[in-house]
C-alpha cells in the first residue's frame, strides 16, 4: 500500500507540473500575443499620423523675432516686444515683432526679433519692451482679401488728453491713460518723420486703424517722437524700429498706456509703417517700425503688428538708413544704424 501511495503521489505531483506547465505556457502566448499586438497597434498609429501630416499645410517659415525692440521686441516675432518695451517680437519680431521681433514692442522678433520681436518682437520690439516693446506709395490700405480689422468705436477710446493740433513748447512722454478720441477720422491724416537722414512722408489709416492712428498722432502733437533715435535696424526682417524717448532702447517704457490690436491677418512688404508690441497680443504701445525690404514678409505669421500707414515718400531713406546698419554683438535685437539716426519731428497734417 505504501507503495501505491507513493505511486499516487507521485502521478498527482507529476500532473499538477504539468498543469503548471500548461498554464505557464498559455500565459506566455498571451504575453506574446499581447506584445504583438500593441506593437501593430502602435506601427498603425505611427502610419496612420504620417498619412493625416501629409494633409496638413507646411508650416510657414520662421522669422527672427520681430523687429519690436520696446514694442517689436524680436527680431525673432510680433517680436516682436515690448514693454513699450514693446517689441515687435516678436521683434518684428521685436516689439514690431518676433526677428524675433519682438516689438519692445519688438516685432518680437528678430530673426527672432513683442511686432517685432526680431518679436524682435524691438524695444518695442516686435518683442518686448520692457516691455513696451514698441518693433515695420499709394495709400491703398486695405486691399480686399486683406487684414481682418477690428477697429476702435467711440467706446473704445482712453480718457487721456488730446494735444494742440499746432502741438506744444515742451514734449510730454508720459500719460495717466490713452487718449480720448482726439483726431477727425473722417479726413486723411499725413504723418512727416523729418530725420537727420531726410525726410519720410506716411499715409496714416484713418478708416481701419482709427484707434492706433488716434494715439499715434497725439503722442506726435505732444512731441513723444521729436529728437529720438531709430535704435533698431534688422536687415534680416527688413525693419528698422523707433519711438523710445526715455531711454532710445527697445526696453523703453513707453507712453504709460497701451493698445489693443485693430485686426489680425496682417502681411509685411516694403513701405509700411507698423505698430511693436510685447510678446503677448493688446501690448503696443508707442514703439513703430517701418519695413524696407520684402524680408519683411518673414514676420506673417509670427503675430500681430497693427500696419497702421503706407509710406507715400522716402522710401529711398529708408532704403540708406537700413544699408548703414552695423552688428552690435551685445544687442540683442541685432544693431543700429551707423552713423545714428535722429527722428527730430514727426509732424501731423489733417485733411
Amino acid at each position: 500500500m505504501g507503495t501505491e501511495k507513493r505511486a499516487r503521489q507521485k502521478a498527482g505531483t507529476q500532473a499538477r507540473r504539468e498543469a503548471a506547465q500548461q498554464a505557464a505556457a498559455r500565459a506566455k502566448r498571451r504575453r506574446t500575443i499581447i506584445r504583438v499586438g500593441v506593437v501593430v497597434l502602435a506601427v498603425l498609429g505611427v502610419f496612420l499620423g504620417l498619412t493625416l501630416s501629409g494633409q496638413e499645410d507646411e508650416p510657414a517659415t520662421t522669422a527672427p523675432t520681430p523687429p519690436v525692440g520696446a514694442e517689436v521686441t524680436a527680431e525673432t516675432a510680433d517680436g516682436a516686444d515690448d514693454s513699450d518695451g514693446d517689441d515687435m517680437t516678436a521683434e518684428p519680431g521685436d516689439d514690431a515683432a518676433t526677428e524675433t521681433e519682438t516689438t519692445g514692442n519688438d516685432m518680437t522678433a528678430e530673426d527672432g526679433d513683442d511686432a517685432a520681436t526680431e518679436t524682435e518682437t524691438t524695444g518695442n520690439d516686435m518683442t518686448a519692451e520692457d516691455g513696451s516693446g514698441e518693433v515695420a506709395g499709394t495709400p491703398e490700405i486695405a486691399p480686399a482679401g486683406g487684414p481682418d480689422y477690428v477697429s476702435y468705436t467711440v467706446e473704445d477710446y482712453g480718457s487721456g488728453p488730446c494735444a494742440p493740433a499746432a502741438g506744444v513748447a515742451e514734449p510730454v512722454l508720459h500719460f495717466d491713460s490713452a487718449p480720448m478720441l482726439c483726431i477727425d477720422t473722417s479726413v486723411p491724416h499725413t504723418a512727416t518723420f523729418d530725420t537727420s537722414r531726410g525726410v519720410v512722408r506716411v499715409a496714416l489709416d484713418v478708416a481701419n486703424t482709427p484707434g492706433t492712428v488716434n494715439s499715434f498722432v497725439n503722442l506726435a502733437r505732444f512731441g513723444y517722437y521729436d529728437d529720438t533715435l531709430v535704435h533698431r535696424s534688422a536687415p534680416s526682417i527688413g525693419i528698422l524700429q523707433g519711438g523710445s524717448p526715455h531711454t532710445n532702447t527697445a526696453a523703453d517704457p513707453g507712453p504709460g498706456y497701451t493698445l489693443w490690436d485693430e485686426g489680425t491677418g496682417f502681411t509685411y512688404r516694403p513701405g509700411q509703417l507698423v505698430m511693436a508690441r510685447r510678446n503677448e497680443p493688446n501690448s503696443a504701445g508707442a514703439q513703430y517700425f517701418f519695413t524696407v525690404t520684402d524680408d519683411a514678409g518673414l514676420l506673417d505669421g509670427q503675430g500681430t503688428y497693427v500696419v497702421f500707414g503706407e509710406v507715400i515718400e522716402g522710401l529711398d531713406v529708408l532704403s540708406d538708413i537700413l544699408a548703414s546698419h552695423v552688428d552690435e554683438p551685445d544687442n540683442p535685437l541685432g544693431g543700429a544704424p551707423d552713423p545714428p539716426v535722429v527722428v527730430d519731428s514727426v509732424t501731423i497734417e489733417a485733411g
